[in-house]
């Protein structure tokens, strides 16, 4: 009786032990509004994230914020991972721009970089150039009669214009105020531009984006090249110069040289290293199925990290499967 007793005792404390290491890790990840892309890649990241830890980790998805308050969600630990993009985790980190002024977001860690990029384009109807020979930036902004036309407010596309305006001597409000800057949504684009009712659309979109490949399907549109101050502007506010390969759309004949805003993925500073190491780990490993879900992160190379860790401090954890990899020293 006594033996089978020190036999139960065991056989209990063993499966007690093994229920504790089978219990998988919970983690969060904000995405954005289910329509959305960063809603799919995350749906997507839920699912393969226990398939390649065989359930130890689990992801629940967290379907609200955006570009602009992923930043600071993972950074409250609110989320422990979250999407954004290059340029806002480095005005949220640096407290850039109205929406962050006077904070600064330390608490945040890249885990991967570059995952997409969307590329910032200025677009001017082909006959108001002809007609006006406004076809550089500067020419544009100097211009007595414009109407340049950018998404509402909420968005990060004003941002980056005010950026831009800066670096040629002005500002967005300056602009606003002159008449020569509006804000419409970007459905109302292509019909305007038709019109004649706006001359200039800036956006930052990635290739293939439906409302560009609209505009350029049904508009003569001149792609204005952006001048090296611009761009050195803005790659300092974490927009690094890129290149949109000519054909991305209709009537872009050369490739395009623009600053680029990154998708990246991100997590908390106090997030255990273990967590983000096979997070990370499961992701790269399962990342032919993700290029195969989505076709934007077909050019996604995480090989390319150590790029990305010299503008933005990487999670340990995450550095440490770069190193692994022989893709960071």
């Amino acid at each position: 009786m006594l033996k089978f007793k020190r036999f139960l005792k065991v056989a209990l404390t063993t499966l007690l032990f093994a229920g504790i290491a089978q219990a998988s890790v919970e983690s969060t990840i904000i995405s954005q509004p289910p329509g959305n892309g960063w809603y799919t890649y995350g749906t997507t990241f839920s699912r393969l994230i226990p398939e390649a830890t065989h359930n130890e980790y689990k992801i629940k998805l967290i379907p609200r914020g955006g570009g602009m308050t992923n930043p600071v969600v993972v950074n409250d630990n609110k989320a422990d991972f979250g999407f954004s993009t290059s340029n806002a985790i480095v005005w949220a980190r640096e407290g850039l721009t109205d929406l962050y002024k006077g904070k600064q977001y330390k608490e945040q860690r890249l885990v991967f970089g570059n995952m997409q990029e969307a590329y910032t384009i200025v677009v001017a109807r082909k006959s108001w150039v002809e007609q006006t020979g406004n076809n550089t930036l500067e020419k544009i902004v100097n211009a007595n009669k414009v109407v340049i036309a950018t998404k509402p407010t909420g968005s990060q596309v004003p941002i980056i214009a005010d950026f831009m305006f800066k670096a040629l001597g002005t500002d967005f409000e300056a602009m606003k105020s002159k008449g020569k800057v509006i804000q419409i949504s970007s459905g109302q684009t292509s019909q305007m531009l038709r019109d004649n009712t706006i001359d200039v659309y800036i956006d930052n979109v990635p290739a293939m984006h439906p409302n560009l490949t609209e505009i350029a399907l049904t508009n003569d549109v001149v792609y204005i090249p952006f001048p090296q101050n611009v761009l050195d502007s803005l790659a300092e506010v974490g927009l690094p110069t890129g290149t949109m390969p000519s054909g991305t759309y209709k009537g872009q004949e050369q490739d395009y040289i623009t600053p680029v805003s990154a998708t990246v993925f991100i997590t908390n500073a106090k997030v255990a290293d273990d967590t983000v190491y096979n997070v990370t780990k499961a992701l790269i490993e399962k990342q032919q199925q993700l290029k195969e879900a989505h076709a934007p992160l077909a050019f996604w190379k995480p090989e390319l990290i150590a790029q990305d860790a010299a503008w933005f401090e990487l999670h340990p954890g995450a550095a440490k499967y770069f190193r692994e990899q022989g893709w960071l020293k």
